[in-house]
């Protein structure tokens, strides 16, 4: 199984190697000569809003690095705790059609309220989260029984509460720490690009889901994160499968994803890339 790239100065060694050496693709994914790395998502509209795991795939076509194969099981307003009551788990982790191989990585993504309700609803304040603790430990266990790396998704906050993005960090930090798990920091590149281009908007006019531009944003992350080497370059034109609420697929033809400015992408790819090397996530 390939192993999540743990020092990043390093990579950015081997980024460049890549860079001179790796042979062009020659066609969707195929590109016998290129590392693979297959990822599973577990988690809700979060991940299916503009196609997160298509999006993720496709940048990393883009690029000469490492080509991330995506598979997920995804349900609209699903905690973690009601994928386990859901009945699927851990059925769904294991891999079926043309590769008898497990998943390399399990992205798990809580529900952005943590799984549990406010314990305020004016102000938007989180409730304690040891809800998600519990949750997050019983899929743990199933993650790491199928043989897979266990990764969390740290999601970002709401549009109209953005201090909660200090309860999420701390969250999903100690919940990596407890199960020795990878966590993705993408709520903090959010709260970067919030803070610093108010004029990108990552939101979806609910103020809850993304944008495509926020969901470009959350691949460039990920893509940090899983490979160990920065998104610089990737397209900021993406295509894939659109999807709607609940989680159903809307049509087997590719449709638009995303579509920036070549300035758009490469801010945000630059983000992605120093959120990820100062926050590695590695316990």
């Amino acid at each position: 199984m390939h192993r999540l790239v743990e020092n990043i100065s390093l990579a950015k060694v081997v980024f460049g190697l890549l860079l001179l050496s790796v042979p062009p693709a020659d066609g969707r994914g195929q590109i016998s000569s290129r590392d693979t790395l297959d990822v599973f998502f577990l988690g809700n509209s979060y991940v299916y809003y503009n196609n997160l795991a298509d999006q993720l795939t496709e940048l990393s076509l883009s690029l000469p690095g490492t080509v991330i194969n995506t598979g997920h099981h995804l349900h609209g307003g699903f905690s973690l705790r009601r994928h386990l009551e859901d009945g699927h788990l851990p059925n769904v982790f294991q891999r079926h059609g043309d590769s008898d191989d497990g998943w390399d990585v399990v992205i798990v993504q809580e529900h952005s309220r943590l799984g549990v309700p406010y314990s305020d609803e004016d102000t938007g304040a989180l409730g304690p989260p040891n809800a998600f603790f519990e949750s997050a430990s019983e899929i743990g266990d199933l993650i790491l029984e199928s043989g897979a790396e266990i990764v969390f998704y740290m999601t970002w906050a709401k549009e109209a509460f953005p201090e909660q993005i200090a309860l999420l960090s701390e969250a999903y930090t100690e919940a990596g720490r407890r199960l020795r798990a990878s966590v993705t920091p993408v709520g903090l590149a959010w709260d970067q690009v919030r803070r610093e281009r108010p004029d990108i908007d990552l939101f979806h006019p609910d103020g809850s889901h993304p944008s495509p531009a926020g969901t470009y944003l959350s691949a460039c992350v990920f893509y940090g994160q899983l490979t160990g080497l920065p998104p610089f370059g990737a397209a900021g034109t993406l295509y894939g499968i659109e999807m709607r609420t609940p989680g159903v697929v809307v049509s087997e033809v590719p449709a638009l994803l995303v579509d920036l400015p070549e300035e758009v992408a490469l801010y945000l790819q630059g983000v992605a890339w120093n959120i990820v090397s100062a926050n590695p996530g590695h316990y």
